[in-house]
């Protein structure tokens, strides 16, 4: 309760998002109480991870979340570097935990998202990249081998953007996700004809 306390303004803030979850939070309090702080601040990615849907095929509604919370202490230290991956790697969770690659990919996380908000396409094209090189991440050695070679980040994220995506997303391969982020001023404004 002492590592809560100082952010008990900011919970209280954000309890109408939080409060539909706090029966899961309040049963894994121990493990999420110490990083209070940095979990808020990305509160809002970070719900989405919160609950599971039947297209994810984890199971129950926090499945996804219960399959993620071993990752907890690795990846909050890196939540400002990996925090604007996270909506776009969300669809691509259950494919990462398939067969434990998120645990093979987790110690080259520095070097994949270290371009942050630079090289979103990497994250929005995860499952390609899965369907495509997922095989390497098995073999031993290779992960390690090809993230040490310089620029390999830029190109995981070449390969990404332009492997054909259709045998991946079958009848959505020409659907993307806007990662440029740069919408200009008036893009959410209404304007009559």
């Amino acid at each position: 309760m002492a590592s809560i306390e100082p952010y008990l303004d900011e919970v209280l803030e954000r309890f109408d998002d939080i409060e539909p979850h706090l029966p899961w939070i309040l049963e894994n309090i121990d493990v999420l109480a110490p990083y209070t702080g940095l979990l808020l601040k990305h509160v809002d990615e970070l719900l989405l991870y919160a609950t599971s849907n039947e297209s994810d095929g984890v199971g129950t509604e926090y499945a996804l979340a219960e399959q993620l919370l071993p990752y907890l202490e690795y990846y909050v230290s890196r939540l400002d570097m990996v925090g604007p991956h996270l909506a776009l790697l969300r669809p691509h969770i259950p494919k990462l935990l398939k067969h434990k690659r998120i645990a093979k990919i987790s110690p080259h996380i520095d070097r994949l998202f270290a371009g942050g908000y630079l090289h979103l396409g990497t994250s929005a094209n995860l499952d390609v990249l899965l369907f495509w090189f997922g095989w390497t991440l098995q073999v031993p050695f290779l992960p390690r081998l090809f993230f040490a070679i310089p620029g390999s980040p830029r190109i995981v994220q070449f390969l990404a953007c332009r492997f054909p995506k259709r045998f991946v997303r079958g009848f959505c391969s020409g659907v993307s996700c806007s990662v440029d982020g740069d919408y200009g001023v008036s893009w959410n404004k209404l304007s009559k004809i």
